[in-house]
C-alpha cells in the first residue's frame, strides 16, 4: 500500500527544496515503475497460458481423433 506519509519525509530527507520537485517525488515510488505497470496490464495472462497449454496437451494426448 502507498503511505503519503513515507514518501512526503523521503523527500524531505532528499533534501528537495523546490516545492514542486517535493510534489513530483511520488513519481518515484516502486509501484508506479514501468515494470509494474507492465504487469498489471495482463493480470490474468499468465494463469490464462498455463491452462490453455495444459488444455492442449490434453486434447493432443487424450482428444478423439476426427475421421475426414
Amino acid at each position: 500500500m502507498i503511505d503519503p506519509a513515507k514518501i512526503i519525509d523521503k523527500a524531505k530527507q532528499s533534501n528537495l527544496k523546490d516545492p514542486w520537485a517535493r510534489r513530483e517525488a511520488w513519481r518515484n515510488h516502486p509501484s508506479f515503475s514501468k515494470m509494474a505497470q507492465l504487469r498489471g496490464m495482463f493480470p490474468g495472462f499468465g494463469i490464462a497460458s498455463g491452462l490453455f497449454a495444459v488444455y492442449l496437451a490434453y486434447d493432443h494426448f487424450a482428444g478423439t481423433k476426427a475421421k475426414h
